[in-house]
């Protein structure tokens, strides 16, 4: 895959595990985001500082101005006004965001930044993690179609190709509730090239396609299996064996099975920067400075979907009363970590104090963050994105449990 554009350094570094970077729930969905240290620099020598004295002033100023932080400033409202000030105290170091709040059948939604009346509905983010639901739904779908079953291993899915491999018996379960012991990131792809990719605030996960992300898979081999262990890897292998399985490619198995049944037009799986649409549009670190589009090739069933507010009012309706293709991904419980917390097919459950657990996931990208819930016991939904990588977890949770009062 070639580069996405350039980008000047960045004084941060994007977590390249789409983790929830400084947030209470990183135990669940991701690590907090580790300092990649500066490079040691050799001191010029006397002659080299003084031939280059000026030019070398003039760079420091010119680098400083690029990776300076940069003060948020939350974008105008646009679309419901009550709700809209009910979240704009909640959303400092925010730029462009989007809130939708699905009560008793019927859709609010609010913006800040993104416009006014359609320019708002059809605003594109990153949804990040989130992506990991339309997994879920392709494999329940498979599941209803008598395709696949959550007991089908890695290996009556690859056949010969899988001989040999220590994941050859893990089941598409493991993989759709963290559980497999398959770490975050693969180990040939968490190195230096991870790396350097966050520090030029691109795209960590670009040049490595379906099959090489299989192949990174089948070298692991699985530490902790049967415990919760939060793994991009396990579900970038899960959305590859569906569509290994149903003889396609991730793109159009999300398209065909989830997308056109819903009529979500505005939602897709890029894969690769030449497929990203003239809608796409950088998001923010949190130090405020642009980052480069995610669209994370092979690893997209673990987190490359863009969509809309207007796509993703669809979903999230048609998720919280069963109507959309694989919604029972949200319900078939497949994982319990304790009473309080357990995991369906990419889907968490989770009691977050209020004696009712709350369906959600969310996610974060080098510029992107995003949630999406709702408390089945109530019918009250809500996806929250910011094109900005700041969480948005302790907000959406309180607004779902009633402590946000909208």
């Amino acid at each position: 895959m070639p580069d996405l554009p350039a980008t000047p350094p960045d004084d941060e570094s994007p977590d390249p595990r789409i983790g929830i970077p400084g947030s209470p729930f990183a135990d669940r969905s991701g690590q907090p985001a580790q300092a990649v240290p500066a490079p040691r620099r050799r001191r010029p020598s006397r002659r080299i500082v003084l031939t280059a004295a000026m030019p070398a002033a003039a760079a420091v100023v010119g680098l400083t101005a690029l990776t300076a932080p940069r003060p948020a400033s939350l974008g105008a409202p646009a679309g419901d006004e009550e709700l809209a000030a009910a979240l704009a105290p909640h959303l400092g170091g925010h730029r462009r965001v989007a809130a939708i709040l699905v009560e008793d059948g019927q859709s609010r939604l609010a913006g800040f930044g993104t416009g006014e009346g359609a320019a708002l509905e059809s605003s594109e983010f990153e949804i990040g993690s989130v992506s990991k639901t339309f997994t879920g739904a392709l494999l329940a779908v498979a599941v209803e179609r008598g395709e696949l079953a959550t007991e089908t291993t890695v290996a009556e899915v690859l056949g010969a190709e899988a001989e040999g491999s220590a994941i050859a018996d893990v089941i598409l379960a493991e993989l759709a509730t963290h559980s497999s012991g398959l770490p975050r990131l693969a180990s040939a792809a968490a190195g230096g090239g991870s790396i350097l990719a966050g520090m030029l605030r691109k795209d960590p996960y670009r040049g490595r396609d379906a099959q090489q992300v299989i192949a990174d898979a089948l070298d692991e081999t699985p530490s902790g299996r049967g415990e919760h262990a939060y793994s991009n890897l396990a579900v970038a292998l899960e959305g590859q064996l569906l569509a290994t399985a149903a003889n396609t490619d991730y793109a159009t198995l999300l398209t065909e099975r989830i997308l056109e049944p819903l009529g979500m037009t505005s939602t897709y799986a890029p894969i690769t920067a030449e497929n990203l649409r003239e809608t796409a549009r950088r998001g923010h670190g949190t130090s405020g400075l642009r980052q480069g589009m995610w669209t994370m090739d092979g690893s997209a069933p673990a987190g490359g979907i863009r969509s809309t507010p207007a796509d993703m009012t669809r979903y999230l309706t048609a998720m919280i009363d069963g109507s959309a293709p694989g919604a029972a991904a949200a319900t078939e419980v497949l994982f319990e970590e304790s009473g309080a917390s357990s995991t369906a097919m990419n889907w968490f459950l989770e009691d977050f104090g209020s004696g009712q657990p709350i369906t959600w996931h969310n996610g974060m990208t080098g510029g992107y963050a995003s949630f999406v819930g709702w408390d089945p016991s109530s019918g009250r939904g809500l996806a929250l994105f910011s094109d900005t990588a700041r969480s948005l977890d302790e907000l959406a949770v309180g607004m779902l449990t009633g402590e946000v009062a909208l």
